[in-house]
């Protein structure tokens, strides 16, 4: 009946999650059944102790009543003992599926999809959105339980007098109504909470993120006033919410007490003329008033159907989310001779970063990349390892479009090291060996040797067990890229990209960088975007970027001689 309500398909989808546990459906279903036939089996006791004490006192009925109420009670604890049990830790074993699930896709997901996107609204949905979905799912086991419980404490109602039993159904067009209107209200209400939840979140993660900009620009006040804004729509948004929900048991209640009065008013009346016992008069009011706690459950449970299909409906959206990479790709574990960019263009939303961009790159050859800031040099690079896809021309790799090469072997053979260089919240080991996780202890040295990270590694008491702090706060800027070094010296792909990987150090820890970048570059094809003179005049070829475009390129002597852009770069020094 609730189902019929509305379209439910957030619902249907978490219906469909329970495919794999039917064992643990039919026992939920079995044992649900058994604690909802208990009370209609009380009732009916009830009146069978009302109608044996007013015929007159049966001796051998103070021996089966009191073994049938201990027997039933012994049955009902066992049942809501496994029924409890199973269902909650199988609404935890979904929950962490979806989890699973939206985890998987937010990491499998393009850079440019996930830079779209807040980070907040992952946030909220691995948070809170699933806290509502979790709630949703308990209300589902109520769909099944209570149910049973209200149709077998009508039965009863039925059995002690048909024609009051079908008068009282003349409210429940009244209650299905109410349902439908509560549970509209509340399910818009909540898509709008949990909008307003993720700008909590957003704003809250920005801030953390953003900590010395918010201290140096002096900022607090400002985002002060905007996470309280933010959190002002929330509020009212959840207001309204809890206003619509709390209607529902006042409500119900008195539609229960009226229908009550007139049970009593009519009941007293067919006992006087004797068409209707004491026993089954008082069992019938019992029956009756235990029934209205099933249709108090039945909507609570549509108004937390409604709260988790919106919450469902965000989840399903974003594990739905479409995956730009082709299904038909080819597997390729090796680079042999060439990447060429060909025409290639890179659009973000309106305007072109990069427009006709066209060169060739033989294996071990390092090139370098100059130009302005802002010119597009780092979107150059980032299309390599289908960071971002390209928007107009190919980039071959080996002669064969990388769209047409399965993404992950292809960043298989390509390392990175870049200015900002992230590390995670782990050991120095930990993060070297994230490199290639499946490598030997002794490799895992040799590569943190090469890159110049003993030195420092050694100053530290627990050594590469030492734990590098969130991002890596706890090592120097010199450290943090010795450290990325190693971790791409570890990993051995063939194909280098190197994003100003120096421009940020001093110059002594950029001596000791630079001996451990040398190191990586060996036999290494190398894309490079630097600002130091040294480090550019080694490259086998430069290509000078200018809005998007290549403006020139040659050696260093080649480009100096011409007396272009690149010459008045060098006098300025600037190549960033």
């Amino acid at each position: 009946m609730l189902l019929a309500m509305g379209r439910f398909e957030a619902i249907r989808r978490l219906i469909g999650e329970f495919r794999g546990h039917k064992l643990a459906v039919f026992w939920i279903v079995v044992l649900g059944s058994l604690v909802s036939i208990i009370q209609p089996l009380c009732v009916k006791i009830t009146e069978k102790v009302i109608d044996t004490l007013q015929a007159g006192v049966d001796p051998s009925f103070f021996k089966t009543i009191p073994l049938a109420l201990v027997g039933v009670f012994l049955i009902s604890g066992l049942s809501k003992y496994f029924y409890n049990t199973i269902r909650r830790t199988l609404s935890e074993t979904v929950v962490c599926k979806l989890r699973d699930q939206l985890f998987h896709r937010f990491l499998y997901s393009p850079l440019s999809t996930q830079q779209k996107k807040r980070a907040g609204d992952f946030l909220s949905s691995i948070q809170n959105d699933l806290v509502q979905v979790s709630n949703g799912l308990e209300t589902l086991y109520d769909l099944l339980k209570e149910p049973v419980a209200f149709i077998g404490l009508m039965g009863v109602a039925f059995y002690c007098d048909w024609r009051l039993a079908l008068a009282t159904l003349v409210v429940a067009p009244v209650v299905v109504l109410f349902f439908s209107w509560s549970g509209s209200a509340v399910k818009r209400y909540t898509a709008k909470t949990l909008i307003n939840f993720s700008d909590i979140i957003s704003l809250g993660q920005e801030s953390i993120v953003g900590a010395q900009i918010v201290k140096i620009f002096r900022l607090e006040e400002t985002l002060i006033r905007k996470f309280r804004s933010y959190q002002d729509h929330y509020y009212n948004m959840l207001r309204r919410s809890i206003q619509v929900q709390e209607t529902a048991t006042p409500a119900v209640e008195f539609v229960g007490a009226l229908l009550m009065a007139g049970v009593l008013y009519y009941g007293a009346h067919r006992i006087a003329i004797g068409e209707l016992t004491s026993g089954k008069l008082i069992a019938f009011i019992i029956a009756i008033g235990l029934a209205q706690m099933p249709i108090k459950k039945l909507n609570n449970s549509y108004l937390r159907l409604k709260i988790a299909e919106a919450a469902g409906e965000r989840i399903f959206a974003y594990i739905d989310s479409p995956m730009p990479y082709r299904p038909d790709v080819r597997r390729v574990d090796s680079f042999q001779s060439t990447i060429e960019y060909r025409n290639v263009g890179l659009r973000y939303i309106e305007e072109w970063a990069l427009r006709d961009i066209s060169f060739k790159v033989n294996r071990g050859e390092c090139v370098a990349f100059v130009g302005p800031s802002g010119s597009g040099k780092t979107s150059l690079v980032n299309l390599l390892p289908r960071l971002f896809e390209v928007s107009s021309g190919s980039i071959l790799l080996d002669g064969t479009d990388i769209r047409e090469l399965d993404v992950h072997d292809l960043r298989g053979l390509i390392s990175v090291v870049n200015q900002e260089t992230f590390l995670f919240n782990d050991t120095i080991w930990e993060n070297i060996r994230y490199g290639r996780p499946e490598a030997t202890e002794k490799e895992i040295r040799e590569a943190a040797e090469m890159a110049n990270c003993l030195p420092f590694v050694s100053r530290f008491t627990e050594g590469f067990q030492t734990r590098v702090g969130d991002r890596g706060s706890q090592l120097s800027g010199g450290e943090r890229q010795r450290v990325a070094i190693a971790r791409s010296l570890l990993k051995g792909a063939p194909i280098l990209v190197l994003d100003e990987a120096t421009s940020s150090l001093d110059s002594e820890s950029e001596a000791m960088v630079q001996g451990a970048l040398e190191r990586l570059m060996k036999d290494r094809t190398v894309f490079m975007i630097a600002h130091r003179f040294s480090t550019i005049k080694k490259a086998d070829r430069i290509y000078v970027i200018e809005d998007g475009q290549i403006g020139e390129d040659g050696t260093h002597s080649d480009l100096v001689s011409n007396q272009g852009t690149y010459s008045r770069l060098l006098e300025r020094q600037v190549f960033v």
